[in-house]
């Protein structure tokens, strides 16, 4: 091996290891998190929730090498127009098929689902907003 190889497999494996600490620290703070919900210390999990959270973001901006390439944004595109259209077509047929069934007495809609569709539409919205500025800006 050369030297240049020998940087770039060193490289990976501080990647990786910085990824394993990015995902451990906000693993570790779900469960901080889900654990003082059980134990009904709600404000401790929420604290330490925090602090896996914002432990994450720190080593994911401090770390000294690049953790994500452009692999990473391909896959992360693809899964996140896969998402998008799985949505829509929930909320494309969701609402509209929710309060058909409802008001022909089919079925009692749940009070979540007013919730949860107005999530979708935010969410949408949201969506549309920043493609706009993007799309405007580039």
């Amino acid at each position: 091996m050369n030297e240049h190889e020998i940087s770039a497999t060193k490289r990976l494996s501080r990647r990786k290891r910085y990824k394993q600490l990015m995902y451990g620290l906000l693993l570790g703070g779900i469960l901080a998190l889900w654990t003082g919900m059980y134990l009904d210390r709600f404000l401790v999990g929420v604290l330490l929730y925090w602090g896996g959270f914002f432990g994450m973001i720190a080593v994911w901006q401090l770390s000294s090498v690049t953790l994500y390439d452009e692999r990473d944004t391909a896959i992360e595109r693809k899964a996140s127009d896969y998402t998008l259209g799985v949505f829509a077509f929930v909320f494309v047929l969701g609402v509209p098929g929710g309060i058909a069934l409802e008001a022909g007495g089919i079925l009692e809609l749940p009070a979540a689902f007013d919730g949860a569709m107005w999530t979708l539409f935010a969410i949408y919205v949201v969506f549309a907003v920043v493609y706009t500025v993007l799309r405007r800006r580039s």
